[in-house]
């Protein structure tokens, strides 16, 4: 604890940050420190940004080449939040430069590494602090050692070393993201979630300052790093997980297809299978989809570690169920990822989450399937689904309260929301967003629970300290005290306070 303490104290001493860590500490957290001021730098200031951080950096301000490329967020629904600039940094001292730089200059800044931010908390009307670059991943002994910037792509482009940790579907979503809330994918039931297998991360702090968090060294910090969100107590620069070998390892992949009406019988059996698979070798992903042309599907997708006759004894009553699609086959480890692996396009999107802990009911899967079947895309031609992944086995493992991510003992992980190309009027968004809240309403009260995955981040919710982060909460707030006594980091469902008004309105800056 003698460590934690003087890092907190360096970090009010430092120079630039001093006087807004004062106010906070003097006036109570959640302060507005005024390193969040949003004020706009003068031509100057962003010259000395341009001289401190390494010649390997890129500075992109409006107007230059590349700009548009590297401030646009994946999420296009935010894409009118345009960054006052966006550093792409090489190395960890330039994260430390551009978090001093903004400190100094009253600029809010967002930490990014890869944009998937399904609130749109990864742009800023501010700096925003790439870490793209600095995306290695480097195999030692049963480890692998990542930068800060690595996405899954990345991760699986290092098979050649034949060591794995579970991790999302999505090829560009960054590692750094997905392990600071959490990490949910098709191996968590057999080997935990991603932030299970973290064993340490370096942080830069709110002073520029760098600490190692891992079991032995600044383990507060480190618990919070695993489910306590990205971007609330620093910017995590590189990782270290214990892997498993993989290489010889072999999967078998199915890909069913069903109509609505068999969604009762389908989710029936598929939570028998869920409930009767020890190991973990099982996982899946169940989709109810209504498409904006009118089509509806009820997808089954996933994996079972071992060969095909395994996979097919235990799906064999979902067979008999007679699926417009069947696609089964037996595949190498990396193989059977590369199939599972999504496919990202750049649309408008909103997504709501729930967390249950009991299997759903008959009723419960039949609101789902008359939800999808009578969505109204509107003239945005939009997509509804509600999506249900798996959990349970090894992510369950840990106590609630052993990391930051509290959800142990959950059934699944819903998805509810909607997707629609750019360019949409906001009236036809509104309805949009209203038929997703009318099923995320419903089914919290059928399964009686407000729990929420906080990497499926809403803007709307309300009590989303308490949803993301059940009784975990108050000690993530202690932790932040520690090592953001500023209150630097910061927006608009960070941790420890409610975020400054320029910040929840987007974070664009004033013309002061």
């Amino acid at each position: 604890m003698g460590a934690t303490v003087e890092i907190s104290r360096r970090v009010v001493l430092r120079g630039g940050v001093a006087s807004a860590a004062g106010a906070t500490l003097a006036g109570g957290y959640g302060s507005r420190p005024a390193a969040a001021t949003g004020r706009r730098p003068e031509p100057a200031a962003w010259r000395e940004l341009r001289r401190t951080v390494s010649v390997a950096a890129r500075l992109y301000r409006p107007g230059d080449m590349d700009y548009a490329a590297h401030a646009a967020p994946n999420n296009q629904r935010y894409a009118s939040i345009r960054p006052a600039g966006v550093l792409s940094c090489a190395s960890q001292d330039d994260v430390t430069a551009a978090v001093r730089w903004c400190a100094k200059h009253g600029v809010p800044f967002a930490p990014r590494s890869g944009g998937h931010n399904y609130a749109g908390f990864s742009t800023t009307g501010g700096l925003v602090i790439s870490l793209r670059p600095i995306r290695q991943v480097v195999p030692r002994g049963r480890r692998l050692h990542l930068g800060g910037g690595a996405t899954n792509s990345d991760v699986y482009q290092a098979r050649d070393a034949g060591l794995y940790f579970p991790g999302g579907r999505c090829p560009g979503v960054g590692v750094a993201g997905l392990t600071l809330g959490g990490g949910l994918g098709f191996n968590d039931r057999k080997w935990g979630l991603t932030c299970d297998r973290l064993a340490e991360t370096r942080v830069v702090l709110s002073d520029g300052s760098v600490v190692r968090a891992a079991d032995d060294e600044n383990p507060d910090l480190f618990w919070a790093c695993r489910g306590g969100a990205g971007g609330n107590f620093g910017i995590n620069t590189s990782f270290v997980f214990d892997a498993v070998p993989v290489g010889r390892l072999r999967a078998t992949v199915f890909d069913l297809a069903f109509g609505l009406g068999a969604a009762v019988k389908v989710m029936d059996e598929v939570q028998h299978i869920l409930d009767g698979d020890r190991g973990g070798d099982f996982d899946l992903r169940i989709g109810f989809r209504h498409a904006g042309d009118g089509t509806t599907s009820l997808s089954v997708l996933g994996q079972r570690l071992g060969p095909r006759e395994a996979l097919r004894r235990a799906v064999g009553p979902l067979l008999k169920l007679r699926p417009a699609k069947e696609f089964i086959e037996e595949r190498g480890f990396w193989s059977a990822q590369d199939y599972l692996m999504g496919n990202t396009t750049l649309v408008s999107s909103a997504t709501k989450s729930l967390v249950p802990d009991r299997w759903l009911s008959p009723d419960t899967v039949r609101a789902i399937g008359e939800w999808a079947r009578t969505w109204r895309p509107g003239p945005a031609r939009a997509t509804g689904h509600v999506t249900l992944f798996a959990m349970g086995g090894s992510s369950d493992a840990p106590r609630p309260d052993e990391t930051a991510y509290p959800h142990r003992g959950a059934t699944f992980v819903i998805d509810i929301g909607a997707q629609w190309k750019p360019g949409a009027a906001p009236a036809e968004v509104d309805a949009l967003l209203r038929q997703t809240r009318t099923v995320h309403r419903e089914l919290g009260h059928r399964l009686r629970t407000d729990a929420a995955y906080v990497n499926f981040p809403d803007p709307d919710l309300r009590d989303w300290q308490h949803a993301y982060y059940g009784a975990n909460y108050e000690r993530l707030v202690e932790v932040k005290r520690r090592y953001d006594p500023a209150g630097l980091f910061r927006y608009a469902q960070a941790v420890g306070g409610p975020a400054p008004a320029f910040i929840r309105q987007g974070g664009h800056l004033s013309a002061t």
